[in-house]
């Protein structure tokens, strides 16, 4: 079946107004964030009516309406979108469907009792067959004279909506398709307050890849090397760029998402309909009306604003550091460039880094930004005075005059290690009212030693800092944000080493007979004074003296718990055994038993009597102290 003409003017109308509509206008520069955004500036071309129209890709809404910009002299209105719903919402009101479209016989169908023109037959739609292996769909058609028609659907049959607004509902529909199905995009129009000027700029930030920095370092024999940096950046934007201003910013900057295109509905609680009137005295505001609350809660978008002028130059920002490359890119979607962004000569030193449990330091550069700009983080290749590559280092973020140590390499011409000591002594110990206050200072010395070189090689030794230990100065030992740094030359065909010191000083109150005599005599170790050791060993040795009378009264009680108890079973014995021989050898052996256990409380007695001096005695140790 072909279209008459209202149809196929609908179809072509459609067309043709996407088509117009498909515009992006000019992109006039491009600033890519190590964020992993993109900030576009367009120029847009104002139409008669004012207004300035732009397509933006769906998925890039939300960045959008919240970073838009408009600069010009004329003031913004607003702007307007179709909503994300605008298919849904649309063919709720309309009686053909979205799959209806995708064959005649399904328009024809959903159109039941419009008026339509078949082969020159005037009539209404009553309803459609549908097609079987034998035949084709066909339509079924009321005539005006009341007579029913039957046309095949396809072949040479032609027909035509008759109501203008049938039409007009199926070109509706086949738009919105093609503007979401097709273009993926949204067509935004930005009302201005007047015709001022014939274009417009505007600039939004969207999500784009991440820019990559990377470096190149030649190092040279007075000191210095040159630094080139790069940027690898590619267009992933849907779009070809011609003629683009590319600036490039680097930083951490704070990049969120936010769902301003997207329907927010509220959540509501469904009330019983005779509950809703008895409750209507006590209810809170907003509950009655409740249609007024089913509408769409939409989130505004961030107010459109006068743009600031863009940085002509590289420059150094409060928070990032700012690239503009020189000239104008033509980039093709899709397509991927390296630009160098900087080469400048940097401070550069040559050291030995000592590296913890190798054999051999590593190679490493001594950095200093003298550039104005802070370096992003980066892979560099470093380069020899000849050229020659030496290894890769990894740099970190150098704000600029900041100084960083990278490692591209093992110094094999260098051998090294480290040797760790450990010792601690008592600064001062105090002891009152039977508590004793000592206060310890313990040291850690590493000495770091470096030998081989053919030539006089500066060797760097850092080690991290400790949790409450403190740095003791000495001469070629700095104290860094990370813990400390050791500098040593290494000349030619000797050893030398060089020491990192550290102390902490540790206060401790306890009471002196809670203090085990291990821990005593670990503090005898330390060296206190003369008169500290002697009332110390004093104190233990009365302490050791009361636990050898414990152990000995503990034995005593014992014995005469094991004495008590053979004569308990002693006497059992003598009532089983009656008036027998064996009763005479029992009651000899309950003698014996009974005189044992006398002797044993003697012993049980005088043990008591020297564990209770003992125990005056370890008092006053403790009070001599």
């Amino acid at each position: 079946m072909k279209y008459a003409s209202a149809v196929c003017a609908a179809f072509t109308a459609v067309l043709l107004s996407t088509t117009a509509l498909a515009q992006t206008g000019t992109i006039k520069s491009i600033r890519l964030s190590s964020g992993g955004v993109a900030e576009y500036v367009r120029s847009l071309d104002i139409g008669d009516d004012g207004n300035a129209v732009v397509e933006v890709p769906t998925d890039q809404m939300d960045d959008f309406l919240k970073t838009l910009v408009v600069s010009g002299p004329a003031p913004v209105k607003g702007l307007s979108t179709t909503g994300p719903g605008m298919i849904d919402e649309t063919f709720k009101a309309l009686p053909i469907k979205s799959q209806d479209l995708d064959s005649a016989a399904g328009v024809l169908k959903a159109l039941r009792g419009a008026p339509v023109s078949a082969n020159g037959v005037k009539g209404r739609i009553v309803g459609v067959e549908p097609s079987t292996e034998k035949q084709r769909a066909r339509l079924i058609v009321l005539l005006d004279s009341g007579a029913f028609d039957v046309a095949e659907i396809g072949g040479a049959m032609t027909y035509r909506l008759d109501d203008p607004k049938d039409a007009e509902m199926v070109s509706r529909a086949a738009e919105l398709l093609s503007n979401d199905r097709v273009q993926g995009t949204r067509t935004v129009t930005i009302a201005l307050d007047g015709k001022a000027s014939t274009a417009v700029d505007i600039s939004y930030v969207v999500a784009a890849p991440l820019w990559k920095p990377s470096y190149r370092i030649i190092v040279d024999a007075k000191g210095k090397a040159r630094l080139q940096a790069w940027a690898v950046l590619e267009n992933a934007s849907g779009e070809d760029w011609n003629g683009v201003s590319i600036s490039l910013t680097s930083g951490k900057p704070v990049t969120l998402r936010q769902r301003l295109y997207a329907r927010t509905w509220p959540q509501r609680e469904e009330v019983p309909a005779a509950a809703a009137y008895l409750d209507v005295a006590g209810a809170k505001p907003g509950m009655i009306g409740g249609a007024l609350l089913d509408k769409e809660v939409a989130e505004a978008p961030a107010p459109v604003m006068a743009a600031a002028a863009a940085a002509a130059t590289a420059d150094e920002g409060d928070v990032v550091a700012n690239f503009d490359l020189p000239g104008t890119y033509d980039l093709k979607n899709g397509e991927t460039i390296s630009v160098p962004i900087l080469d400048h000569e940097i401070g550069a030193e040559f050291v030995a880094l000592y590296r913890e449990g190798a054999q051999h330091p590593d190679a490493a550069l001594v950095l200093t930004n003298d550039t104005a700009t802070s370096l992003p983080p980066a892979v560099a290749a470093v380069y020899d005075e000849k050229g020659r590559y030496v290894g890769d280092a990894r740099i970190g973020n150098m704000k600029p005059g900041g100084v960083e140590t990278a490692t591209f390499a093992a110094d094999q011409k260098i051998d090294q290690e480290m040797a760790t000591t450990t010792s601690s002594a008592f600064r001062t110990v105090v002891v009152k009212d039977g508590y004793l206050d000592a206060t310890l200072e313990r040291r850690v010395r590493k000495t770091f030693t470096a030998w081989g070189a053919d030539a006089d090689r500066k060797f760097i030794a850092e080690d991290p800092a400790m949790a409450g230990w403190e740095l003791v100065s000495s001469e070629g030992v700095e104290e860094t944000p990370q813990g400390a740094r050791a500098t040593i030359v290494v000349p030619a065909g000797k050893k030398v080493s060089i020491t990192i010191e550290w102390r902490m000083v540790e206060n401790e109150t306890q009471a002196i007979a809670d203090i085990d005599d291990t821990v005593i005599l670990q503090w005898l170790d330390e060296s206190p004074s003369p008169d500290i050791a002697e009332k110390l060993q004093g104190l233990v040795t009365a302490r050791t003296a009361q636990k050898e009378a414990e152990r000995d009264l503990s034995t005593v009680m014992q014995a005469i718990q094991d004495a008590t108890s053979e004569s308990s079973r002693i006497s059992g014995m003598l009532v089983s055994v009656g008036d027998t021989p064996l009763k005479q050898q029992f009651l000899q052996d309950l003698t014996e038993q009974e005189k044992s256990i006398k002797a044993l409380r003697v012993q049980r007695d005088e043990a008591r009597d020297r564990l209770e001096k003992l125990r005056k005695k370890l008092g006053e140790a403790i009070a001599r102290l």
